[in-house]
C-alpha cells in the first residue's frame, strides 16, 4: 500500500484542485476537461506554487485540443505534464509503465542511455550494428546513449527485440520531474497584487527579511504568499490572509500538515498567539511586529533558528 495523503480543495478558481502527498513527494494537480484550455496565468501560478512546496505540477484532463488523451501517455501544456485520470492514479499508486510522452514530431519513449550503452557493450553489439538494425544513423545511437534524445515508438519496438526492455525508463513521480524545466521557474516571484492584505504581507516580510532567501506570491492558490529560509524541503513558511470561514481554516491546516509547511494566518485583533494546531501561527495583523516573538514560542522555532 502506497503511503499517501489526498486533499481536495474547495475553490474552483484556484490554480490547483488537488494536493497529493506520496512518500513526502507533493503533487499539485489542476483538473480540466481539455488541457489546452489552461491559460498561461494559471500554469505559472501552478508551477510557482509547486516549486514553493518542492513538488510537481500536474494537469489531469480528458482531452488535448479536442482529442481524447491516450492512457499511459504524457502530454505537456506550458511545460507542465498532462495525463489522464487513470494514468494519474497509476502514477500515484506506483504502478509503473513505460515513460511514453508526446513531443513535437511525434510520440517518444524515454530511455536510460547509460543502461543502453552498458547492455549493448555486454552483448557485444557495436554502435554501427545497432544503428543498422534500428534503421537510424550512428549519431542517433550516440544521442540515445548520451541522453540527448529518446526513441520513437517504432524504434522502441525494434530496440526491445535487440536489447530488451530494461533500457526503457518507467513513468513515476521522480521521472516526471524531467518534463518540468527547472531553469524556467522563477526563483522569486513578485507581488503584483494591491490592497491592504498584500500590504500586511509586505510588512510581515519586512520583519523577517533577514531570514528570507526566496519569496513567493500567489494569485489563485490556497496560500497568498510564502517564503523559504533555505532551499531544503521543510524550511519554508506560508502566509494566508482574509480567512472568513472555519472550513477554509481547516483546509489550510490540512495542507500545512500534509506538506510540512507552517502557515502564518493573518487575522483580526487578539489573535497574536500560537494556534492549537502547531502548523498554524495566528497573528493579529495590527501587531505584525510581534511575529518573531510569536514564532519563537512555537515548535517550528527549532527548524528556523528564530530569535
Amino acid at each position: 500500500m502506497v503511503d499517501k495523503i489526498h486533499i481536495q480543495l474547495k475553490k474552483p478558481n484556484y490554480c490547483v484542485d488537488e494536493l497529493t502527498v506520496v512518500s513526502r513527494e507533493v503533487i499539485a494537480t489542476k483538473k480540466v476537461k481539455d488541457a489546452y484550455s489552461v491559460p498561461q496565468s494559471i500554469a505559472d501560478n501552478l508551477k510557482s506554487f509547486s516549486k514553493f512546496l518542492n513538488g510537481i505540477p500536474l494537469i489531469v484532463a480528458e482531452e488535448y485540443k479536442g482529442e481524447n488523451i491516450e492512457e499511459e501517455v504524457v502530454y505537456t501544456r506550458h511545460n507542465i505534464p498532462v495525463v489522464s485520470e487513470k494514468t494519474a492514479e497509476s502514477l500515484i499508486e506506483g504502478r509503473n509503465s513505460y515513460f511514453i510522452y508526446v513531443n513535437k514530431g511525434g510520440i517518444f519513449v524515454k530511455i536510460d542511455g547509460k543502461k543502453l550503452k552498458e547492455i549493448r557493450e555486454r552483448k557485444g553489439i557495436s554502435r554501427t550494428r545497432l544503428a543498422r538494425e534500428l534503421g537510424v544513423s550512428i549519431k542517433a545511437v550516440a544521442y540515445y546513449e548520451e541522453g540527448v534524445s529518446d526513441v520513437s515508438l517504432e524504434i522502441a519496438s525494434k530496440l526491445e527485440e535487440i536489447i530488451g526492455d530494461e533500457v526503457f525508463e518507467r513513468l513515476n513521480i521522480e521521472s516526471l520531474k524531467e518534463l518540468v524545466p527547472q531553469k524556467e521557474t522563477v526563483v522569486e516571484t513578485k507581488n503584483t497584487k494591491s490592497g491592504k492584505e498584500n500590504r500586511d504581507i509586505e510588512r510581515l516580510i519586512q520583519f523577517l527579511k533577514d531570514m528570507i532567501k526566496e519569496k513567493y506570491f500567489f494569485d489563485k492558490a490556497p496560500f497568498d504568499a510564502g517564503f523559504k529560509v533555505s532551499t531544503s524541503m521543510f524550511h519554508r513558511i506560508a502566509v494566508k490572509t482574509g480567512i472568513q470561514e472555519d472550513e477554509e481554516l481547516e483546509e489550510i491546516s490540512k495542507i500545512s500538515k500534509a506538506t510540512h509547511t507552517p502557515t502564518i494566518v493573518l487575522g483580526e485583533e487578539n489573535t497574536e498567539t500560537a494556534s492549537d494546531d502547531e502548523n498554524l501561527i495566528t497573528l493579529d495583523k495590527q501587531k505584525i511586529e510581534k511575529i518573531r516573538e510569536i514564532l519563537a514560542r512555537t515548535p517550528i522555532s527549532r527548524q528556523f533558528s528564530i530569535e
